[in-house]
């Protein structure tokens, strides 16, 4: 993974693609396609979001950058979770993910 996750991350937050925090993602699943977590999430948190992922049947991948680090990438106070609510914003950050293009 690389800066292009981090700044197609603040391109879809920019756009209104993302939901970003506990609440807000969990209130948005319906509409979400892929999930992120932060490396310092709290536990607790991670079982909650994994719990719904299987529910919603959602792609969840913990990232290697803390809440800080997400939250100066989306323009925000410091965040744990991020739920992408585009198709499109989620097929190109899976490619970061997976080392595409």
């Amino acid at each position: 993974m690389n800066n292009k996750l981090l700044s197609t991350l603040g391109l879809a937050r920019r756009a209104g693609r993302l939901t970003y925090g506990f609440d807000m993602v969990m209130a948005g699943l319906a509409k979400t396609h892929l999930l992120f977590l932060a490396e310092d999430c709290a536990e607790r948190t991670c079982r909650n979001m994994e719990a719904a992922a299987k529910e919603y049947d959602l792609p969840l991948h913990r990232l290697p950058y803390t809440k800080d680090q997400l939250g100066a990438a989306i323009g925000t106070k410091p965040v744990g979770i991020i739920g992408v609510a585009d198709a499109g914003f989620a097929r190109s950050l899976a490619q970061c993910i997976e080392g595409g293009k």
